[in-house]
């Protein structure tokens, strides 16, 4: 009955529904389990980033032309390029499985995931490259203003 209301007047692909919908159930039977061991609150569980997760039956990808075509409504799409990216050599060879979309930074910004037929699950952390970067561009910002103490420290 749900997910018949949530169709009603959508114009999003379908899948989209569903995938609100087993989201859903999904942060809710995780705060439940949590709840029963006493490791969570009796306030219902809220959602703080929000995302989604396209799966790979919703996308099609051009390994040639480095693009990914994910599915928003019948026949319209998101083209998303990794073409001359700086991990762009690093995933070479990788094949794409399911894409995460949020809404303030990039998809897997501090990992690189995936699947390997040979080592199975990769999973590269990258957070201490982006603490470098923050790093680097408040010392770069610090020196166009002249600060020079801050930089130095």
């Amino acid at each position: 009955m749900l997910r018949d209301e949530l169709l009603r007047d959508c114009p999003y692909a379908t899948y989209w529904v569903d995938a609100v919908i087993r989201t859903a159930y999904s942060i809710t039977d995780s705060w439940r389990k949590r709840y029963v061991k006493g490791r969570a609150r009796k306030i219902k569980p809220r959602v703080k980033r929000r995302f989604t997760k396209c799966k790979i039956t919703l996308i099609r990808i051009n390994y040639e032309r480095k693009i990914i075509k994910i599915t928003i409504k019948p026949e319209e799409h998101l083209e998303v390029s990794w073409d001359k990216k700086w991990f762009t050599r690093r995933v070479e060879d990788w094949r794409l499985g399911e894409v995460v979309l949020k809404d303030d930074r990039d998809s897997n910004e501090l990992s690189l995931d995936g699947f390997s037929s040979i080592t199975g699950f990769v999973k590269v952390n990258l957070r201490p490259l982006q603490s470098m970067k923050i790093v680097y561009e408040k010392k770069a910002t610090a020196q166009s203003e002249n600060k020079r103490e801050i930089y130095e420290k």
